[in-house]
């Protein structure tokens, strides 16, 4: 009995191999790149975002991937996504900022940049399978004026 289970589990893990890599019409690295909605007009400088001193909600949605998060970097340090890295990653927060990704929606949410922190960065790393986007933040306290 055993021995069919094993040969059972053996013959699923194979077939769910060969029929999930896709219809094999795009070849691994090909695929059409994520194509991306700015909702809030967030301003972009050198591939990087800029979040206001204030912080805020900004919400990105992919039209034609359904993403989930692939990798998070807090000041250049990576966070540990909580989970077991074969369950979909759709959120992560911390103290002062925090990711979601809702259907093709990715909701990056920051908040006001205190004192003593001059700069804060944060790198997000999305997937759709073979097929990854990376966005960049930087929310820096500005000095008075």
């Amino acid at each position: 009995m055993k021995h069919v289970l094993k040969i059972s589990i053996l013959l699923m893990a194979v077939l769910l191999g060969l029929s999930s890599c896709g219809d094999g019409d795009e070849p691994d690295g090909k695929w059409e790149k994520m194509k991306w909605k700015n909702i809030d007009r967030l301003t972009e400088v050198n591939h990087t975002y800029i979040i206001p001193e204030e912080g805020g909600t900004f919400t990105f949605e992919c039209t034609n991937y359904r993403p989930w998060l692939s990798y998070v970097a807090i000041n250049c340090e990576p966070q540990d996504a909580g989970q077991d890295w074969q369950d979909l990653w759709t959120e992560f927060s911390n103290d002062w900022f925090g990711v979601e990704i809702v259907d093709k929606k990715v909701i990056f949410t920051f908040d006001e940049i205190e004192e003593p922190v001059p700069l804060r960065t944060v790198e997000v790393v999305v997937t759709g399978g073979d097929i990854f986007y990376t966005f960049l933040f930087q929310q820096q306290k500005q000095g008075k004026h």
